[in-house]
Order: structure tokens, then C-alpha cells, then sequence
């Protein structure tokens, strides 16, 4: 389900993963929002999320309301590769380093989301309490 407010799009989403990334005190965290799926990195001594929680994903253009319980991190929307094969979408935001790899079945997330190619924006995950 997606709920959306000003500029502010929210996703709500279980952790599906944590595993370790290819470089040292990385982990990938991969989210399961329905019909789209989320991988972000983020390195292990900040990392305050478990399997199967439930968070809420916020993608906005405006910085948005946290606290230092949720992970926000900002930066620019890098690019979309759309897979001619399967129409499946794969939209990459980098956070300063971190990556954020956004995939989605039909529709993309640049579209539903009304984002353009580097655009800055914030990208916030919190837990559902």
C-alpha cells in the first residue's frame, strides 16, 4: 500500500533480508513492499533494523519528519533501467556512496512517484511501532 502527502511518498514494507555486502561493515537490507522490492545499503555499526519488521519507506523531495530511531539518508536519483523482457523497473538512488536499488513490476517508480532523473531526495526508513 502506498500512501502519499505533498511530495512525500510512503511505502509500507517488511524487512525481507539483512545480508553482508562485497565491502567491509556493509550490510544490504532488502525490503518486500508488494509489488515493489527495495535493497539499500547501509553499513553494520548503524544498522537498527531486523528480519521480518514492518517499516515505513519515505521517499520525498522535501525533507521529511525522524528521529533518530529511523534511518534517513539523502541524495540524487542516478538513473532507471527499464528490462524490455520482463517491463520490471530498476531505479537507483545514491545516498553519498550508499546505493538504494528500488525495483518495480509494471510501473515506474520515476512515474508514480513524479521524480525525475537527478533530482535530490531523502530517503527515510522507519519502524512501525
Amino acid at each position: 500500500m502506498m500512501e502519499s502527502r505533498a511530495q512525500e511518498n510512503i511505502l509500507e514494507c517488511e524487512v525481507n533480508s539483512i545480508q553482508k555486502g562485497s565491502l567491509k561493515n556493509l550490510l544490504i537490507v532488502n525490503l518486500y513492499c508488494g509489488n515493489i522490492g527495495i535493497d539499500f545499503d547501509i553499513i553494520d555499526h548503524i544498522n537498527i533494523f531486523h528480519e521480518k519488521e514492518k517499516v515505513n519507506v519515505i521517499l520525498s523531495k522535501d525533507k521529511p519528519r525522524y528521529t533518530s530511531e529511523d534511518f534517513c539518508a539523502h541524495g540524487y536519483v542516478v538513473t532507471e533501467i527499464k528490462d524490455k523482457m520482463s517491463s520490471k523497473h530498476k531505479t537507483i538512488i545514491s545516498l553519498f556512496g550508499l546505493l538504494v536499488r528500488i525495483m518495480s513490476e509494471k510501473e515506474s517508480i520515476l512515474d508514480l512517484f513524479k521524480i525525475n532523473i537527478m533530482d535530490h531526495i531523502y530517503f527515510c526508513v522507519r519502524k512501525v511501532k
